[in-house]
């Protein structure tokens, strides 16, 4: 039977759970992706017709073609039209459809949205780790990049999100740049499912482990130990290499002016009581040349602040990575100097870029930046 609740048409099917019951093939294993973290509502223009799934009580509605939607949150409850429901709820496409937008972004799996507290939602999509790395690969690499590099960054990026299940938590993994970036269904081509297709299943282990497959854009000419990045224990393929690579690269050189004023107010930010700054020096340094710490000198004494709170700070478009090279007192502040773009971890995509178009193979280039690690099928 179906009960008209304007806009909404109920209809009642089985219960369905957020995945499947049984068991999945290796190469379909799914990844719950955060698309959108507290968010006070969800604006849904619909050009189809989209159902909207209670997963607790298996209740479906109908949301109408050509309208407008509005999806919030009350307490533990979705409100959708009105209408109250349990979280979560699915979105799913009508009519046989694969993606649905939001945003402005095409999404081809299901797309769970749940009531996060304080009347905020998260939106989580679902979806397997396969269709996941198309929406990844164009939004890290460019699709006109060489082949090979791109089926690289295939299996650095199916190894990293592995690595982030989390069956536990709410979802897996984030769409930013804190993580790797997802957008979506969007941007794909024949190069991209190329590159996905043909490295399907593979992944980088070492000691029959999976590797925490870090990757950066340009590393200036040596990657970064995973230790003086974030602190964590170092294994052989997050050591860090020398790489002549990316010389060429426009990113492999930046420059950075601080004004004296923006370097006080951060000092100021962590507590320092100075009103002027009078010196700047590096501290400590890691292996490959990046800078771990400086010394802030001031009219009250020094501060040691670390390069990485320093960039995170100032920005990590202007201030591209902790690999200084020099810094030298201007009038009025300071101007850094330095190489590359990024954590500096893993795999370097400019050095990759490079490597393809000298006739390297994907699995060289894995094998040259992540040392020891084996490429295995999952």
């Amino acid at each position: 039977m179906i009960r008209l609740l304007l806009p909404l048409l109920l209809l009642r099917v089985p219960a369905s759970p957020l995945f499947p019951a049984q068991a999945l093939a290796a190469e379909q294993q799914r990844i719950r992706v955060a698309i959108t973290r507290g968010s006070a509502s969800l604006k849904i223009r619909t050009s189809a017709k989209l159902y909207i799934l209670e997963v607790k009580t298996g209740d479906k509605y109908q949301l109408l073609g050509d309208s407008d939607y509005e999806v919030r949150s009350s307490g533990n409850s979705i409100m959708v039209a009105g209408q109250q429901l349990s979280s979560p709820v699915k979105l799913l496409a009508a009519d046989g459809g694969e993606r649905i937008r939001l945003g402005g972004r095409l999404y081809k799996g299901d797309i769970i949205i749940r009531a996060s507290g304080d009347d905020r939602i998260d939106i989580i999509e679902a979806l397997s780790i396969e269709d996941y790395l198309c929406g990844v690969l164009p939004a890290e690499m460019s699709p006109d990049w060489p082949l090979e590099a791109l089926k690289a960054q295939a299996v650095a990026s199916r190894t990293y999100a592995l690595k982030q299940l989390k069956p536990s938590a709410d979802y897996d993994i984030t769409d930013g740049v804190e993580m790797q970036v997802y957008k979506g269904y969007s941007g794909i081509n024949s190069r991209i499912k190329e590159a996905v297709d043909s490295t399907r299943g593979e992944v980088l282990r070492y000691k029959r482990k999976l590797v925490t497959a870090f990757f950066h854009s340009c590393c200036g000419g040596h990657t970064a130990s995973v230790n003086s990045a974030w602190g964590e224990e170092v294994i052989k393929p997050l050591y860090g290499v020398a790489d002549p690579f990316c010389s060429a690269s426009r990113h492999s050189k930046w420059d950075y002016f601080v004004p004296a004023k923006d370097l006080l107010a951060f000092i100021q930010k962590r507590g320092s009581m100075a009103l002027k700054v009078t010196g700047l020096k590096p501290l400590k340094k890691d292996r490959s040349g990046r800078t771990l710490s400086y010394k802030i000198s001031t009219d009250r004494g020094s501060e040691t602040a670390l390069t990485k709170e320093m960039r995170a700070h100032f920005g990590s478009y202007e201030f591209r990575s902790t690999f200084i090279t020099r810094v030298t007192p201007v009038n009025g502040g300071y101007e850094f100097r330095g190489r590359g773009w990024g954590h500096g971890v893993g795999m370097c995509q400019e050095g990759a870029k490079t490597m393809a178009n000298k006739g390297r193979g994907y699995r060289k280039i894995l094998r040259y930046y992540y040392p020891g690690a084996s490429i295995e099928d999952l």
